[in-house]
């Protein structure tokens, strides 16, 4: 919790597991005149699901929460440096998060560090 950044918001008996300041790449957007950009949040992971909270700025300018249960993430990867989104990260690796809807796109720090991390939370099943 802080100044830009809420409290993740949970379901009753939710517990959290993981959370990062994270940037959404959210689209066209209408400031950068139909270019590719991203807003600043948090990602979070619970016991049941995977969520991107944008920041309470991003949230006044009508910035998309991501939900996803953690059943449907079919996995994670690294998208590559695309120099031409430069608003949506496009200059560093990005982490990819996969579900059948299609690749949700964010960028975080230390990708490295945190990709073994979110494939042990998100894609360990139980049996």
């Amino acid at each position: 919790m802080g100044i830009m950044n809420a409290r993740p918001k949970l379901e009753p008996g939710e517990e959290l597991r993981w959370k990062a300041l994270a940037n959404h790449v959210a689209g066209p957007s209408f400031v950068f005149f139909g270019m590719t950009s991203s807003s600043s949040g948090q990602l979070v992971v619970t016991d049941r699901r995977v969520f991107y909270q944008p920041s309470r700025i991003d949230t006044m300018t009508r910035q998309a929460r991501w939900d996803c249960p953690i059943d449907s993430v079919t996995g994670i990867e690294e998208v590559d440096r695309d120099g031409g989104d430069i608003f949506a990260g496009g200059l560093r690796r990005r982490l990819g998060i996969r579900t059948a809807a299609g690749v949700e796109v964010f960028v975080v720090n230390d990708l490295d560090k945190k990709m073994p991390e979110l494939r042990d939370l998100l894609l360990r099943r139980s049996n």
